[in-house]
């Protein structure tokens, strides 16, 4: 008969094993750890100097004092909403400035609809001159999109305008109470733009979605053309095509996907031979310092 292990060792003997086991820690968390630190370190690494130049530039055209509108033929104003991209605090601001004359006393009401909810704020200034007051709007929510099922599409902040706006002269005159247009918010920042979180912190890429583009625009409708075309009415076209230009064009729809695009284009950025130019488009290092030489206010 064959030998066999007696139950009661055989059991005593599994137990010191399933014990010896759980004794050994298993060191997932710090692998994921690891791992997650290191992608954080290769990704800005690649990335951060990019997303930087495209988040800079939405800035510039998105901040407060970007944009003037008069209010008025004494006083003009800047507003900026606070949205959920941006970093802590997210606060709403106001800023006044004198078109001419320094102003003794500025009297308005700053408000916003959005969602049937109306929010106001009252702002109070003095002296106002040249130099942009800034006033913070705490009463005015983030820009969020607030709609469901019942709301439809609604948004925390839809409508925004300045009113009751009473101006004081310096001279002591107070002129009557004028109201500024009603804006209606685009919410391009939701609806149209491109952000991407990393490193804590939404960054918009608005301007590497721009460059990708006109990559693809590239190799679709300018690959193995001349820069420079004049179509005419009159002028006479060949009936087929020859064979090199459909394989050229061939290549060109491939190259033009956007999984391509986007290998080239990053390609194209660590190489450091390429960078996106004043409007957003890839162009050799060499043009576009040469481009910032002939004009240093084109340096964002």
């Amino acid at each position: 008969m064959p030998y066999r292990r007696p139950a009661a060792h055989g059991g005593a003997f599994e137990h010191r094993c399933q014990e010896f086991s759980l004794d050994i820690p298993t060191p997932f968390n710090i692998i994921v750890k690891a791992v997650k630190w290191i992608w954080q370190r290769v990704t800005k690494v690649l990335l951060y100097k990019t997303y930087t130049a495209s988040h800079r530039k939405w800035v510039a055209r998105h901040r407060l004092g970007a944009q003037w509108h008069h209010l008025g033929a004494h006083l003009e104003y800047s507003v900026r909403l606070a949205q959920p991209t941006d970093p802590e605090p997210q606060i709403s601001r106001l800023a006044l400035r004198s078109t001419g004359e320094s102003l003794a006393k500025v009297d308005l009401y700053f408000e916003a609809l959005g969602a049937g909810n109306r929010y106001q704020e009252k702002i109070s200034v003095c002296g106002v001159d040249h130099r942009p007051i800034v006033c913070s709007l705490k009463s005015i929510p983030v820009q969020e999109f607030v709609g469901g099922q019942d709301r439809g599409i609604a948004f925390s902040v839809e409508h925004i305008q300045l009113r009751h706006c009473v101006v004081q002269r310096s001279n002591g005159d107070v002129l009557t109470a004028c109201d500024s247009i009603k804006f209606t918010m685009s919410h391009n920042w939701l609806m149209h733009d491109e952000w991407a979180h990393g490193w804590g912190h939404w960054w918009n890429c608005n301007a590497i979605k721009f460059a990708k583009s006109e990559l693809s625009l590239y190799w679709r409708f300018a690959f193995g053309l001349p820069r420079y075309r004049v179509y005419s009415p009159y002028a006479a076209y060949p009936r087929y095509k020859s064979s090199l230009r459909l394989i050229m064009q061939g290549f060109g729809w491939v190259m033009a996907q956007p999984l391509l695009v986007t290998v080239q284009f990053w390609l194209a950025i660590w190489s450091g031979l390429y960078v996106m130019d004043k409007d957003d488009r890839l162009c050799s290092r060499w043009n576009a310092n040469k481009a910032v030489s002939e004009h240093p206010e084109n340096l964002t």
